[in-house]
């Protein structure tokens, strides 16, 4: 597997681009949640993911549940 098979480039709201390692997809109350982290981190950000109409593409999108954020974590531990 290619080391940047996983690094995915988001940008933010203010056109910032941000260079993510994209870890997992864990399914949730119907919705789909992307699991990342920045290079070096410690820590992960779980972010909603919507697959765009063109199905190459998809949108993601700050999840504010604490409890659907600790959930998800708790998944992705428990799988990973």
């Amino acid at each position: 597997m290619n080391e940047n098979e996983n690094i995915i480039i988001l940008t933010d709201s203010k056109g910032n681009e941000i260079e993510m390692e994209f870890l997992d997809v864990i399914e949730y109350g119907g919705h789909s949640y992307a699991v990342m982290a920045m290079e070096g981190a410690d820590e992960v950000v779980i972010m909603e993911q919507t697959i765009n109409p063109d199905g190459k593409t998809a949108t993601y999108e700050d999840v504010l549940n604490d409890e659907v954020i600790n959930k998800v974590f708790d998944i992705f531990i428990n799988e990973n």
